[in-house]
């Protein structure tokens, strides 16, 4: 009886240290979630020294700050220190525009806010913005011109704003589904100014974004693979028909040279 009594105390013992070291990550992250607010709001009234100030002071907090107890990996520790040295770089750079500064900073709060916050975090009140952004580069593209780049650079630049905090306590496959697509729309960017190409893009991305809001990232997403296959195909038969085009220019120019 007295080793069961024992075996309690020491139970209820471990279980009482892992409740204060649960409240204590939580005060930490607080601290450094309200820091971090505090940060927007100098660089959205242009304090920029006393923002880098802020972002400096927080360098150890964020460094011997719990991740564990907020059921944090080590790719999410990552992510949120890598949003930490970007605003860091951005209050540095002093030709950089307020808007692009305004930006990493809240991309580095709504990181912190969503490891405070996992169930309704503020990045996803960001939605209708990026829904309209997506929107507005399907106009874009049927209006031709330099629209739709300039519609596209605005977009990109929300999405790399929420990507931090969207992709915290994903697997690393699952934070690279979206990540996946946008690259591989950025690096053929050309094809989508072309409507009817297009479409399969931003039908993807869409479902994309929808299942990130919703919090239904799916690995080996079917979408994503038959985009990037149709669009891989459209590419090899390009490639092929560059080839076959230069062998015949080869050919035709070897020819005149002997009837030479």
């Amino acid at each position: 009886m007295r080793g069961w009594l024992i075996m309690l105390a020491a139970v209820i013992f471990l279980v009482g240290i892992g409740a204060e070291q649960e409240e204590q990550g939580h005060e930490e992250w607080a601290y450094i979630d309200a820091e971090a607010e505090e940060i927007v709001a100098l660089v959205q009234s242009e304090n920029n020294e006393e923002g880098r100030a802020r972002v400096q002071a927080l360098a150890d907090e964020l460094t011997e700050a719990d991740y564990e107890t907020m059921a944090l990996d080590v790719h999410d520790m990552g992510t949120i220190i890598m949003s930490y040295e970007r605003l860091q770089g951005a209050l540095t750079e002093v030709s950089l525009a307020r808007d692009e500064r305004l930006a990493q900073a809240l991309g580095f709060h709504y990181a912190v806010d969503a490891v405070l916050h996992p169930e309704n975090p503020k990045w996803k009140e960001t939605r209708r913005d990026v829904e309209e952004q997506l929107a507005q580069l399907r106009d874009a593209v049927s209006e031709g011109g330099s629209s739709f780049q300039h519609a596209w650079n605005d977009w990109r630049k929300t999405f790399e704003m929420i990507y931090p905090a969207a992709t915290l306590r994903l697997s690393p496959s699952e934070r690279e589904e979206v990540r996946s697509l946008v690259t591989f729309m950025e690096e053929h960017s050309h094809r989508l100014k072309d409507e009817k190409e297009a479409q399969p893009f931003f039908d993807a991305l869409e479902a994309q974004m929808i299942r990130l809001y919703e919090g239904d990232i799916e690995e080996n997403d079917p979408s994503l693979i038959a985009v990037i296959a149709i669009i891989s195909g459209a590419i090899l038969l390009s490639l092929s028909y560059t080839g076959w085009k230069k062998y015949r220019g080869e050919a035709s120019r070897n020819r005149r040279r002997r009837d030479r």
